[in-house]
């Protein structure tokens, strides 16, 4: 929607990069309502995982589960994270690589930290030639539970460890 005070949303062809960035500027602008900041994200997942953990806090023996995790980037610029085949697959492999080893002394939720302290600023080989300013929000660890010993419930559960919206990026 345009108002009198809100430059058009342009569709034409641009001669110029520096006109197209002015139509993306003015594209951007008019999707927040004045003072209004909004969120752009891009949402990967979920990516399939199996885990094991010894939870010493709540008493539990080492155990297993299937999961998943979903990653969530803010999108600070144009684009952000660049998602294809090739983009995602290198950040599936980086989260075997995290949940291969036995989780020692770790509930769920620290799971969940360590994961977000491990993809937070990692950026894969594949990534760089996209390009993009973005950087990670959040991730959700879905833990898949089983009935067991252990008393497990058999539903789905979610950890979520998330920046603030709105933090300051860094320069």
């Amino acid at each position: 929607m345009t108002t009198p005070d809100t430059p058009p949303i342009c569709e034409t062809f641009h001669a110029t990069r520096q006109e197209e960035d002015a139509c993306e500027e003015r594209r951007l602008a008019a999707q927040a309502p004045a003072g209004e900041l909004m969120d752009r994200t891009v949402t990967v997942g979920p990516i399939g995982i199996f885990f094991t953990n010894v939870n010493r806090a709540m008493g539990l023996r080492a155990h297993s589960h299937t999961g998943a995790v979903t990653v969530v980037y803010d999108t600070i610029g144009r684009h952000g994270y660049p998602s294809f085949a090739d983009t995602n697959a290198a950040l599936e492999r980086r989260i075997h690589e995290l949940t291969r080893a036995v989780f020692k002394d770790a509930t769920n939720e620290d799971i969940a930290d360590r994961l977000f302290a491990h993809l937070d600023g990692y950026t894969a080989p594949e990534w760089l030639s996209w390009g993009g300013q973005y950087r990670l929000r959040a991730v959700h660890l879905d833990v898949v539970g089983v009935r067991d010993a252990i008393g497990h419930d058999t539903g789905t559960t979610r950890y979520t460890v998330a920046r603030p919206h709105h933090t300051e990026i860094p320069a």
